[in-house]
């Protein structure tokens, strides 16, 4: 079994490290986080991780939002 927490060996972690850089990007970048405290920043987090969870529009998923995609399949949101 291979690590993946070794240099290198990142293949298995290409969905987190994916996440990751959209978390960098929509959430960090282009923000001034100076004067903020850390529930602050907790609550921003939280109100942006819920909105990439359920009311973010994705490609993949036909330009739906998750949200809309399991109403489709019928599965309860």
């Amino acid at each position: 079994m291979r690590s993946i927490s070794r240099k290198g060996r990142s293949c298995d972690n290409a969905r987190m490290e994916g996440f990751f850089g959209t978390l960098k990007r929509e959430f960090f970048r282009g923000r001034g986080w100076e004067g903020a405290d850390r529930d602050g920043f907790m609550v921003e987090l939280h109100r942006w991780l819920k909105w990439f969870r359920s009311g973010r529009i994705s490609e993949s998923l036909g330009w739906r939002t998750p949200d809309e995609s399991r109403r489709l399949l019928g599965y309860t949101v």
